[in-house]
């Protein structure tokens, strides 16, 4: 098969499980993207990757991937506390950026990283990709749409693997299941529901006043004027929901879980009686790089901007001080 020439053309920071089982695949299975260049944490560990997908050149640091001609996008996937380094080393080289949530690990950081973007002229992206699941597209058509009435609760859990890969993951200046997971739905109430969270206050376990990584949190808010959010995230519970439920003065929605399943099913109730519409899940890091692959040849942007991206790191810091002081935290 020929290669398309006019196909971005990616280079690869961060060799872990997500780039591995989804983001590669998504790449090297696109007609509009192909990977050129790539560096991971050991040099061995680069080659192999860079073997396993037919990757031409291998880098010894970020910066040599940066400035390569060839490359013209990057993909950041390394642990979270490295994303703000080399998101600006990417900004220098003049090459747009997806990056992994979350953005940084403080605000300060974050609003760095979109100014040098800004700057530098390049597309700058989030990878929040859960907003291209299409049961949520649908939620968020019916939400803004007013079927529901005024919302009175929100509630959203999201649970990770019992154990992902990633030592990282253990280390509590890396951000914890906080960082990891909640800040996804965050960044989906918000999406969802055109609100903001203006309030909250959160527990974790471990406690995050004992110094250790979070592997569960809790986050209750109020979203807008007067509907309760309740957030809850973790990565140490065998079995549960992943699911949503919205409520409103005239009407309710709830989905079935949302991740591990083929089928996903929207129950939306208006009336004496509920209606069901089922979705085919998603192959949102297939759309997610198709979608940054066009926006790069001058499509629309779809995908979460580096704002979005703040905002997320806005409402984690909150939470931290909720966790830390035992006190509600107006945002």
């Amino acid at each position: 098969m020929p290669q398309n020439e006019s196909a971005v053309r990616w280079g690869i920071i961060g060799l872990g499980g997500v780039v591995v089982q989804q983001i590669a695949p998504a790449i090297a299975g696109s007609a509009h993207s192909r990977m050129v260049g790539c560096t991971g944490s050991t040099p061995e560990k680069t080659r192999a990757f860079a073997q396993q997908f037919g990757i031409k050149n291998c880098y010894s640091s970020v910066e040599d991937l940066a400035a390569a001609p060839d490359v013209e996008a990057i993909f950041i996937a390394t642990p979270n506390a490295d994303h703000h380094r080399m998101v600006l080393a990417a900004a220098r080289a003049g090459k747009h950026v997806l990056c992994e949530k979350p953005l940084a690990l403080s605000v300060d950081h974050g609003r760095e990283m979109v100014d040098a973007c800004r700057a530098a002229g390049v597309i700058f992206r989030v990878a929040f990709q859960i907003r291209l699941e299409e049961i949520l597209g649908r939620v968020r058509e019916i939400i803004r749409s007013g079927a529901l009435g005024e919302l009175r609760a929100v509630t959203f859990e999201r649970i990770a693997p019992l154990r992902q890969h990633g030592a990282w993951r253990d280390d509590a200046r890396q951000g914890g299941v906080l960082f990891d997971v909640a800040v996804h739905l965050f960044d989906q109430v918000e999406w969802l529901t055109g609100l903001k969270i203006r309030e909250l206050s959160a527990y974790s376990h471990p406690d995050r006043r004992l110094g250790k990584a979070d592997d569960t949190v809790a986050i209750l808010g109020m979203l807008g004027a007067d509907c309760h959010v309740v957030v809850r995230a973790s990565r140490e519970i065998a079995y549960a929901g992943n699911d949503l439920r919205v409520q409103g003065t005239t009407g309710m929605l709830e989905t079935s879980a949302l991740r591990w399943e083929a089928e996903h099913v929207l129950t939306i109730k208006t009336g004496p009686a509920a209606v069901e519409e089922r979705f085919a899940a998603t192959a949102n890091y297939e759309r997610e790089i198709e979608a940054f692959s066009r926006e790069v040849r001058g499509g629309p942007g779809v995908l979460a901007s580096g704002e979005d991206g703040i905002r997320g790191i806005e409402l984690a810091s909150a939470v931290l001080e909720s966790i830390q002081t035992r006190r509600s935290i107006a945002i």
